[in-house]
């Protein structure tokens, strides 16, 4: 998998904008710009987004001044900071950005540190291409040093001679690095400019970041899928049929969502897609809501009523355990893999299958089918289907209903 850096992990973009609007409203101040087409001060949103995010700093010069009417020469690498060339003028908006760096230091986004170590954990390579010459600086300050396996960044594509963004050319590279056909690599970017690249490098998946709200720009450029913060990136969610809803494996951080999509409902009663060896726990939470049962308070607040009006969790009907001869599945008993469940949006049937393997190694196969009748209101049926394979001997099952539910509202799924 590999990520931008700022916007996506690091959080600098704050700095970034400050450092471009200080040395482009001090450049178009100049008298040297007496001819430019426009002077209007740097837009931090509009022009940053349009003609630096993503870009390498020379580049940004570029085509922010072309776009101005501005003529600079480009000049070298060893023109010094402050040169009235496009090197020049870029040293000097990074000599800016190291200024404000040093005096704030940077950030990284929890919801894609947290989509890291879940990646580290699971053996995913993961790397990281960006246009910055500061990688090492702003991961050492956002503490993700040695995190990535592989670094693309502004210093490593001038040696090697590759272009920019929008050209895929650093993507590519970090692809051939990490030893992974594009075709099966996600790219997770939020500058318009690095979405094209990874559209047009053909990656097997080119996720958005709408910070800003930029979802169409995004999508415009090629995003196959946009969020508005990587935490929301659902890694199980697979997309093939639009009428189709599936997820592969199991994954704590987005369990909750998981569970409230996959709900099945027929306009009397709605069955969360939980599942049915699990209670309440802060990851999983049954619930089942009917029709016109809720619970009404009322408060005081400020001085004035407060009428506030919440649906009541009804009884688990979904409770279903295994065993084989040690302990309950709900219990440790048996470790799952190669979950899957799908939602069949046509028929409203969701159906799960799994592998389960106890402490002796041995193994079940598993497929559960769940449907809310809409043809018969008050009724929701469960299917079961447990295979043994290879071993035969003793299969415990235990069903009810759980009358002990309460509502949690610090879920909010």
């Amino acid at each position: 998998m590999i990520f931008d850096m700022d916007g996506v992990v690091t959080d600098t973009a704050t700095l970034h904008t400050e450092a471009w609007r200080r040395l482009f409203d001090t450049v178009l101040a100049d008298p040297r710009t007496a001819g430019a087409t426009s002077r209007e001060p740097f837009d931090p949103e509009a022009d940053y987004r349009r003609y630096v995010d993503g870009r390498a700093r020379e580049d940004g010069v570029a085509t922010f001044l072309a776009a101005r009417g501005v003529d600079v020469p480009v000049g070298t690498r060893q023109d010094p900071a402050g040169e009235w060339t496009v090197h020049g003028l870029g040293s000097w908006k990074n000599e800016i950005y190291l200024d404000l760096l040093a005096e704030r230091g940077a950030k990284a986004f929890p919801g894609t540190v947290g989509l890291l170590e879940r990646l580290r954990a699971g053996g995913v390579p993961v790397a990281l291409v960006t246009a910055s010459r500061n990688a090492g600086t702003l991961l050492d300050s956002a503490g993700l040093s040695g995190v990535f396996d592989v670094v693309v960044d502004g210093a490593r594509a001038g040696e090697l001679g590759l272009p920019g963004k929008p050209d895929p050319a650093t993507f590519l590279q970090a692809a051939r690095e990490l030893g992974v056909d594009p075709r099966q690599v996600a790219v997770v970017e939020d500058a318009v400019s690095g979405v094209e690249a990874a559209a047009r490098g053909g990656f097997g998946l080119v996720v958005g970041v709408a910070r800003a709200g930029q979802r169409a720009e995004l999508e415009a450029a090629g995003a196959d899928l946009v969020v508005e913060d990587v935490a929301q990136l659902d890694l199980g969610a697979l997309r093939a049929d639009p009428w189709t809803l599936v997820y592969g494996g199991f994954d704590p951080a987005h369990e909750g969502h998981r569970e409230a999509l996959t709900t099945l409902g027929n306009g009397y009663l709605g069955t969360r897609g939980a599942a049915p060896e699990r209670a309440a726990d802060g990851v999983h939470y049954p619930g089942t809501y009917l029709a016109g049962v809720y619970n009404r308070v009322v408060s005081t607040v400020h001085g004035r009523q407060v009428e506030d009006e919440h649906l009541v969790n009804a009884p688990n009907w979904l409770v279903l355990d295994l065993a084989t001869e040690g302990r309950w599945w709900s219990a440790g008993g048996l470790t799952t893999t190669d979950e899957r469940r799908e939602l069949d949006l046509r028929h409203g049937v969701l159906t799960r299958t799994a592998v389960l393997t106890d402490d002796a190694g041995r193994r079940v196969r598993l497929r559960q089918r769940r449907l809310v009748s809409m043809a018969r209101p008050h009724m929701g049926a469960l299917e079961t289907t447990v295979t043994p394979e290879g071993w035969s001997g003793t299969l415990r099952l235990r069903s009810g209903i759980d009358a002990g539910v309460g509502a949690y509202p610090r879920i909010l799924d």
